[in-house]
C-alpha cells in the first residue's frame, strides 16, 4: 500500500511539474522561496570543476562558470523580496567567479549586488509599474542561475550581453497575455553612466499559452558611441521535452566607415547569433540536454565567431541539490593573435537552492 501510495504521489508530482506555466528565463525567480509575511527569502549556492583543452585556468571570453583545474564558486546568492500592493523592493547580495569577471571593470561599490531596486505600482487597475535601480537584462533567455536553464553553462549569446542593468523601467500590460516594458538605461551593461547620452531598452513578452512564450527585446544607444541590438527568443514545453531558442543581431559600428559599401551583414560592427537548446525529462528526477550554437562577429568587434555544441546530464536530488555534468565544444574564427581555433570543455556542478 506504502509503495503504491509513493508511486501515485510522483506521478502527481510528475504531471504538475509538466504541466507547470512556462516562466520567462531571462530573469531570476520572483516566486520561490520562503516567506515571512511580506517578505520573501530565496537563495542559491552553485559549487563546480572544469577542466578544458588545451590546458589553461580560465575559459576565455567567458564570465560564468569560468574556473579551471579547481573548485569554484560560480554564484551564490541570498534573494530578498518585500512586496504589497503598491510597492516592492528587491535586493540580491552575490558572490562568486561569475560576479568576480562580471564585474571586473566596474568601480561602483555595488560590485557584489546582482539585482537592488525598488519599484511603485502606477495604476492599481491597469497593473503598471515603476522600477529603478540596478534590475536584470531581459535580453535573451538566460540570466546567470544555473537553475533556471536546460543547460549548465550559458551560451555565447548570453555571455556576450548584459546580465544586468542599472535604470529604470516602466512595465505595463497591453492584453491578458502581452506584457510590454520600456527602459531608460545607463548604458549597455554598467553600474554607471557610459557616455554623455542614456540608452533605451523596450521588451514585448507573449505567453501564447502555458507552453509557449516569445519574447521580442530591442536596444538603442547614440551619441557619442552608437549601438543597436535586437533579439527574440521561444520557450516552449510538451510533454517531457522542453526546448528555447534564442536569435539576435547588432550593429556596433566603428568610427572608420571603409566598409560602408559593403551589405549589412558584412559590415565592421555587425555582429549575429542564433542557438537552440533541446532537453529530454527521463523520469521525475533527471533528464538530459543538448545545445548547438552559432555566433559570428566577422572583424571581431564584440567577441570573433564561434559554431559550436554542448551535451549535459542533469539531475535533481531531494528538490534542492542540482547535479549537472556538461561537456561543451566550440570551434572559434577570429582575427585576433590568441586565437585558439579548438576548445573542449568538461564541467560538473552541484547546486543548493530553495
Amino acid at each position: 500500500m506504502k509503495v503504491k501510495l509513493r508511486v501515485i504521489l510522483l506521478l502527481i508530482t510528475a504531471s504538475i511539474n509538466l504541466n507547470a506555466q512556462i516562466t520567462n528565463t531571462a530573469f531570476i525567480d520572483s516566486v520561490g522561496g520562503e516567506k515571512v509575511g511580506k517578505l520573501t527569502i530565496s537563495g542559491w549556492l552553485d559549487a563546480y570543476y572544469g577542466k578544458m583543452s588545451p590546458n589553461a585556468d580560465k575559459v576565455p571570453h567567458l564570465v560564468s562558470s569560468a574556473s579551471l583545474n579547481q573548485v569554484d564558486i560560480n554564484l551564490t546568492y541570498l534573494d530578498f523580496r518585500y512586496a504589497n500592493k503598491g510597492v516592492k523592493a528587491r535586493i540580491v547580495p552575490a558572490y562568486g567567479s561569475y560576479m568576480d569577471a562580471n564585474y571586473a571593470s566596474e568601480k561602483s561599490g555595488l560590485k557584489n549586488l546582482m539585482e537592488a531596486s525598488v519599484g511603485v505600482r502606477l495604476n492599481t487597475k491597469k497593473d503598471i509599474w515603476l522600477e529603478a535601480g540596478l534590475i536584470g537584462s531581459p535580453f535573451t533567455n538566460e540570466n546567470p542561475v544555473s537553475r533556471d536553464h536546460l543547460i549548465y553553462t550559458r551560451s555565447m549569446a548570453a555571455e556576450l550581453c548584459p546580465y544586468y542593468l542599472m535604470g529604470t523601467k516602466v512595465v505595463a500590460p497591453l492584453s491578458s497575455k502581452i506584457k510590454s516594458s520600456f527602459y531608460l538605461l545607463n548604458g549597455w551593461q554598467t553600474l554607471g553612466p557610459q557616455y554623455k547620452t542614456p540608452a533605451f531598452a523596450t521588451q514585448l513578452e507573449y505567453n501564447v499559452d502555458k507552453n509557449n512564450l516569445i519574447n521580442w527585446n530591442t536596444f538603442v544607444q547614440t551619441g557619442q558611441h552608437h549601438r543597436y541590438f535586437s533579439d527574440i527568443y521561444w520557450i516552449a514545453k510538451r510533454n517531457r521535452w522542453q526546448w528555447t531558442s534564442c536569435f539576435y543581431v547588432g550593429d556596433d559600428p566603428w568610427k572608420d566607415t571603409s566598409f560602408g559599401k559593403s551589405p549589412f551583414h558584412e559590415q565592421n560592427g555587425f555582429w549575429v547569433n542564433l542557438n537552440a537548446v533541446g532537453s529530454y525529462q527521463l523520469n521525475e528526477t533527471s533528464s538530459i540536454s543538448a545545445r548547438g550554437e552559432f555566433f559570428r562577429d566577422k572583424f571581431s568587434r564584440i567577441e570573433g565567431s564561434y559554431l559550436g555544441g554542448s551535451l549535459c546530464f542533469n539531475r535533481k536530488i531531494a528538490d534542492m541539490i542540482y547535479w549537472r555534468t556538461e561537456v561543451r565544444y566550440w570551434y572559434k574564427n577570429d582575427q585576433k593573435s590568441e586565437n585558439i581555433p579548438h576548445l573542449l570543455w568538461g564541467v560538473m556542478s552541484l547546486g543548493l537552492g530553495f
